[in-house]
Order: C-alpha cells, then structure tokens, then sequence
C-alpha cells in the first residue's frame, strides 16, 4: 500500500499553479494536521506502507514537529515497511540545514526540490520565491543532513525562455549530481494567473520550439547517465520514485488531505478544495468532503494501459487487444503508423514510446479512445 499526503500550505502561488493551495494560511498549519491525522486514524487505511508521498502545495512549510504527527498516525495505523520510501516536495527558500536534519531523523529520505530554471528573471516571472543560488545552498544542506536521494524538478516551455537559456539550467542542474530529474512542460490552466497573462499578450514558445527545449534535455540527461523511465521522469540506476512507480504499476493508494486523490480496489475518492470546511468536518469526525467513484472495468483498463505508455516498460499487445476489443475500438492501423514514424517501437510483444515519441503522447493515446 502507498500513501498521499496533500499539504496545501505556500508563502505564495505560482503563475502557473493549479494545484489546490493557498498563500498566507500557515496559521492554519497545526489545525490541519490534527485533521489530517483524523482522517488517517479514521480511514480503512491497512499496511504496511511501501511508500509515502508529501506534495502539495509546499510540504516544507511543515515544522518538524507537524510532520512527525502525521509519520506517527501513519505507522499507528498501517505500520511501515522496512524499505519504506518517504518522499518530501520542498522549495528551496523554505528549509536549511537543521530542519533538514530534523526531516532526515522522523525518517523522510527522498527530497524533491522545485527548481525550476536558473535565471532568476525567469523565476521572478514565475512566482517562484527563490534564486539559483537558494537551490544550491539547499541541495548542499540536504546532502549534508544525509539524504542519498534527491530530485529537481525543472520546468521548459516558459516564456521568453530560449533554448540556450534551457540548456544552462539543464547543465546547472546536471553540476550538482542530482539523483532524479523531473522535467514538466508548462502547461496553461483556466483559471490560474498565467492563463490571463496568456490572454493579454504573454507570448509562450512555439510547439516546435518546446519540442526542441524536450530532445535537448533528453540528450543531456541521457548523457550523463540518467535513463528516461517515464514520460517526465529521469533517474540514475537505482533511483526512480518507487512511490510514482507502485502506481504507474497500478497498486493502490490512499490519498489524504484537502484536494487529495487516492484509489482503492477500484473506488476512487477525493476530497474537496475548501481547506476550512475540511478542518471544520474532520475535527468533528465526519469527513464529508471525501468523494467516492465506483471505477468501471474499462475506466481501469484504460489507465492501466494509459499509464503503461507513459513509462518506458510500455504494455502487451495482448492487454491492448482485451482492451480494443471490449471497448470496441481499433488501434492497430494507427500504431502500425506510429511505429513507422518512429513514435513506438514494438519488441517482445510489447510496445513502448520512443524517447521521440514521449512529446506526442496524447495524440497515440488517442488512438485507445477514438
């Protein structure tokens, strides 16, 4: 079993962030915990967990002690694996070396700092609350407080980025021997500020040019050792998010806090995204911002398959035949001619999304749904 833990606290938002979340609401911190650890205590949560997950939002804003309650109610409730991984997402201005330690001692032992990009006009522009040399003095501290396994996440396709201007925060991140690469397209969501800065003239690179910023860093990475394990994910030998794999391999997991998501043997629930109403119902012990979705045969499938191309042990063709032919649709003309054009290749009765193939990879599923 795995865990995800939502924490919705920042110091601000992001341009670009649609995630549920919310600035100048640390005063809220210690009521959401005590929530939060109802809701553990309360749910049919049964272990030992493999893996945890804190994201959000920003977890780091969590002071030690807050986090080891939550790590507390956890192995109360489901016991934890010897091999357990606990992932943190940080953001670099949020944390130094002694609450680092602190992270490090209640057993946290995978660290995934928001990066982003080098030039510090870029981050301004995006919200973000740091510079370059704030994630050098973090991801030092972090490897000084003990942790063997860190990840950066870096964002392309950001306006007034160039492709030069990429390839030095590419080579910036390398510098520093991460273990774990996370590299996302800037996506543009309704509703967020980004999406009104986009209808008032922000001008965003070209699909080509984002294409390129792509084949650029899978080079570079590839390069210098990482293997592309998933469409947004590089990692060392030995180092790839066990928590994101235990998924993409389709195991359960349970989903915590205001905004979560989480599936068990079939039902998807979430939460809802008023964090007010969420303390307020959970202190009281009802819990009923969690919604329940029964998920049909073919929904599952669909993700299992789904999910399955995204990574770079792709799926049978026998499972995509089950599939198609429960679903009633045809795949194998439009992957013959995907396989052709160089996006999937096909070996050992499998197929699997090319490096190239990763940047179209909504148009080849696609193909399932069609």
């Amino acid at each position: 079993m795995n865990a995800y833990l939502h924490i919705p606290f920042c110091t601000s938002i992001c341009s670009y962030c649609d995630f549920t979340s919310f600035a100048g609401q640390e005063s809220k911190i210690t009521a959401y915990v005590e929530a939060l650890c109802i809701e553990i205590s309360n749910s049919s949560l049964a272990g030992p967990l493999r893996t945890v997950y804190f994201g959000g939002g920003t977890p780091s804003l969590l002071p030690p002690d807050q986090l080891g309650k939550i790590l507390r109610s956890l192995q109360s409730k489901a016991g934890f694996d010897p091999e357990i991984e606990i992932s943190m997402e940080a953001n670099p201005e949020t944390v130094d070396l002694e609450r680092l330690k602190s992270y490090r001692s209640l057993g946290v032992n995978r660290l995934s700092f928001g990066a982003q990009a080098f030039q510090k006009e870029i981050l301004r522009k995006m919200g973000r609350g740091h510079e370059w040399d704030r994630v050098e003095k973090a991801y030092s501290d972090a490897r000084q407080a003990g942790f063997e396994n860190i990840n950066l996440d870096l964002m392309f396709g950001l306006a007034e980025q160039t492709l030069e201007m990429f390839e030095i925060s590419i080579q910036k991140t390398l510098s520093l021997k991460p273990d774990h690469l996370s590299l996302y397209a800037l996506q543009v969501e309704e509703g967020t500020p980004l999406a009104k800065q986009v209808k008032e003239g922000l001008v965003l690179p070209t699909e080509d040019e984002v294409a390129d910023e792509y084949a650029l860093a899978q080079a570079a990475l590839s390069q210098n050792g990482f293997e592309q394990y998933e469409v947004s994910n590089f990692a060392v030998p030995g180092k790839s998010c066990r928590h994101n794999w235990n998924i993409w391999r389709g195991e359960d997991y349970w989903g915590f806090g205001v905004g979560a998501v989480g599936t068990v043997q079939g039902v998807r629930h979430s939460h809802g995204e008023d964090l007010t109403e969420y303390i307020r119902q959970f202190k009281k012990g009802q819990g009923d911002t969690i919604q329940l979705e029964n998920l049909s045969p073919s929904i599952q499938a669909f993700e299992k398959l789904m999910l399955g191309l995204r990574t770079h042990q792709g799926v049978s063709k026998k499972e995509l035949e089950q599939y198609a032919t429960t679903n009633q649709v045809s795949f194998q003309a439009k992957f013959d001619l995907f396989e052709k054009k160089g996006f999937l290749s096909f070996a050992s009765n499998h197929y699997k999304v090319t490096p190239k193939g990763y940047f179209v990879l909504n148009g080849l599923l696609e193909a399932l749904v069609a």
